[in-house]
Parts: structure tokens; sequence; C-alpha cells
């Protein structure tokens, strides 16, 4: 009953886009898994047959140019979708201060996991959850001021551009010879680049904020443009839950995967 209500109180489609983007994401994660960590976890991964093609394909994949065109309109897409959603959110200050901690949390693991497997790429410096988190506290502080919705979108464009050109201009950065809170403010600048996941404030919070124009201009009334009760379904599951389901798959199905790989027989570089 109490899943019911609060379904009837939710927007259907941006559900709906935001558990397709996050399904597409985790394909995309799992590709970085299969043609980078596991040959570093692995010794003998891949073998020849299934697995070298298996590892062939994903490295095709992760390297190729379409892969990251669509991926910057997939992560476009989430992350306005995040802004649609704190335009009318009243505890933006509080989500953003646990997902911080929540972000923080994931690094740590992050790079502990990359000692472990000698890749330190894999380490989080400041990636989706960081920026998604700093940008919701700026909005809830933004609030207070009420700007306006044509503020989020001038200031939106302008970070967004910004930051793609200081992006594209970054070099990679070094945990172990910046340390641990400069390799992040570097990153966050968007002045260097941090690993697969590595969203520079500006480059991803512009982003944001656009969805926040979205969400002020075409959701103020908080109901769907398109459905008038709540369809549901598994996608939109996925994207009602899509934090705890983002987080869960990093952990969850590498060692899933990982776990298979030693039941047949896969030996760990240790």
């Amino acid at each position: 009953m109490a899943e019911e209500t609060k379904s009837k109180s939710r927007i259907f489609e941006l559900d709906l886009f935001r558990g397709i983007a996050v399904l597409l994401m985790i394909f995309d994660h799992f590709a970085y898994d299969l043609a980078y960590l596991f040959p570093a976890l692995f010794s003998d991964y891949p073998r020849p047959g299934f697995t070298a093609r298996l590892c062939s394909a994903a490295r095709f994949y992760w390297e190729w140019d379409v892969r990251l065109a669509v991926r910057l309109a997939i992560v476009f897409v989430f992350l306005a979708l995040t802004g649609v959603c704190c335009s009318f959110s009243e505890s933006n200050l509080k989500r953003g201060a646990r997902l911080f901690a929540v972000s923080l949390g994931l690094s740590a693991a992050t790079w502990c996991f990359g000692r472990l497997a000698g890749d330190p790429e894999i380490t989080v410096v400041f990636g989706v959850l960081h920026c998604i988190s700093v940008t919701l506290i700026l909005v809830a502080l933004l609030e207070k001021l009420s700007p306006g919705k044509w503020f989020y979108l001038a200031a939106g464009i302008l970070c967004f551009a910004v930051g793609l050109i200081l992006e594209k201009n970054a070099a990679p950065v070094y945990i172990g010879e910046e340390g641990a809170f400069r390799s992040a403010l570097l990153v966050a600048l968007g002045l260097r680049y941090g690993g697969g996941d590595s969203f520079p404030l500006l480059y991803g919070g512009g982003q944001i904020f656009v969805g926040v124009f979205l969400g002020k201009q075409f959701y103020a009334a908080r109901k769907s443009l398109v459905f008038h009760s709540y369809p549901g379904g598994p996608v939109a599951f996925i994207g009602r839950h899509s934090l705890p389901v983002y987080l869960g798959h990093q952990v969850l199905l590498p060692l899933a995967a990982g776990t298979v790989l030693l039941c047949c027989g896969f030996s760990l570089a240790l």
C-alpha cells in the first residue's frame, strides 16, 4: 500500500528514462571490467577462446568513437533528470550531504580495490556521485536566493561549456604524486582527469543545472506530461531506486563475474 502511494506521487517518464540510463551505464561499466579490470585481477584472463573474444569485443566497444558519443548523451540524460527531480525536492541539502558521504565511501573502496588489482585508475577520485552531491548542495544554497529558472539555464549552459573545454585539455592525475585531497580538487575543477569515472563539477553540474531549469519549466505542477497513471515495470523500478542500483552494481556485478571466473578455473594475480 505504501509502495502504491509512493508510485502515485512519482512521475513515470522520469523514472523510465533514468532507469534506461542506469542500465546503459551498467553495461558500459561491465564492458570496462571485461576489458581491463579482469586482466589485472586474473593472471590467466583472457584465455584463448570465448574469454579472449569477449575481452577483445569489450575493448573494441570501450575505445569505439560511437560509444563515446552515446555515453555523453546517456550521461546528459541521467544528470539532467537528476536536476529535474531536485528542482521540486525540499531536501536537496540533506540529500546532497548524504550522497557526498556515500561518494567518499566509494572513493575509499575503489582505492583499496585499485591497490589490490594494481590499477590506480580504478579509484574514483571525483566521480558522478561526488559531482551530483556537491551540485545538490549548491542548488539547495541557491534556492535560498530564489534566482529563478532562467538563471539555472544560463548558468548550466555556461558551466557545461567551460567544463567541456577544460575536460578536453585535462591531463591525468596520479594520486601517489598529488595526494588524495589535491587530486580530488584538481579533478573537481576540471584541471586534471581522474580515471574512467571522472566528472568535473562544472561539466557535470552544468548539466544538472539545465535539468533544474527543465523541471521548473515543465514539471512545476509535479505531474507527468504523458501518463495519467504510473504503469510501473522493472525499468521504472530501477529508475526509482537508481542510487542503490548504481552503487550495488559497482561491487556486485564484478564480484559475481569474478566468482564465475574463479569457478571456471581462472587464477587471481596475487
